[in-house]
C-alpha cells in the first residue's frame, strides 16, 4: 500500500481541471487522453499511445460551432 495519496490526488485534481463544466460530456476515452497528454506530454508517449489518442480525436464529431 502506497504510504501517500499525493499521486493520486494529482490525478483526480488534474481530472477535475479538465472535466468542467462546459466540458461535462466528454467520453472516458477522450478524457484518458487528454489526462494522458497533460501528465506525460507528447514527448513522454509512445508511437502506440499517441496514435492510439489521435484516433480517439479523429472518432469525435464535427462541432457546432467554429473555435
Amino acid at each position: 500500500m502506497p504510504s501517500s495519496t499525493a499521486s493520486v490526488e494529482r490525478l483526480f485534481s488534474l481530472m477535475i481541471n479538465l472535466c468542467t463544466t462546459n466540458r461535462n460530456r466528454l467520453s472516458q476515452d477522450t478524457l484518458t487522453a487528454l489526462m494522458m497528454l497533460c501528465r506525460e506530454g507528447c514527448q513522454q508517449l509512445s508511437d502506440d499511445q499517441t496514435s492510439n489518442i489521435v484516433e480517439i480525436f479523429k472518432k469525435m464529431k464535427e462541432r457546432d460551432i467554429a473555435l
